[in-house]
């Protein structure tokens, strides 16, 4: 499970802005100026605030979503970064021990993996699609 502290979500003083900055830094620090400008325009307002709520539910609800997984009948393909320290690759590993018809894509990348690894990713997107058609 993912112990990377959050920012409190009830503080309206953190500036998603330096956050997102900072994890860009730390974990994507070789994106475009373009990339970097789409995510902090996709966390402007409350949308930060909203995603760390979110994110701090995940302890709260692994065990309603372990029952859930094994009744996904659509097929998955999931796709995690070996060195992600913000989603570790344990969370991905979790859904591939649930899920009957999944199929699990390590990519040698951080966080960022369609960033940092834009072929391989999107291959192994494309692979999903064209292995369920």
């Amino acid at each position: 499970m993912n112990t990377t502290p959050l920012p409190d979500v009830r503080d309206r003083t953190v500036d998603p802005r330096a956050v997102v900055n900072a994890a860009m830094d730390a974990h994507a620090g070789n994106v475009s100026g373009g990339i970097r400008a789409d995510y902090l325009a996709f966390y402007e307002g409350d949308r930060f605030v909203e995603s760390m709520r979110y994110v701090r539910r995940y302890p709260q609800e692994l065990p309603v979503l372990a029952e859930l997984l094994p009744q996904v009948a659509t097929p998955v393909t999931i796709i995690a970064g070996r060195h992600d320290h913000v989603v570790p690759l344990a969370n991905a590993e979790f859904l591939h021990q649930r899920i009957p018809n999944r199929r699990l894509v390590v990519l040698d990348t951080g966080h960022f993996a369609w960033e940092e690894s834009p072929v391989e990713y999107s291959t192994a997107i494309l692979d999903a699609i064209s292995s369920s058609s």
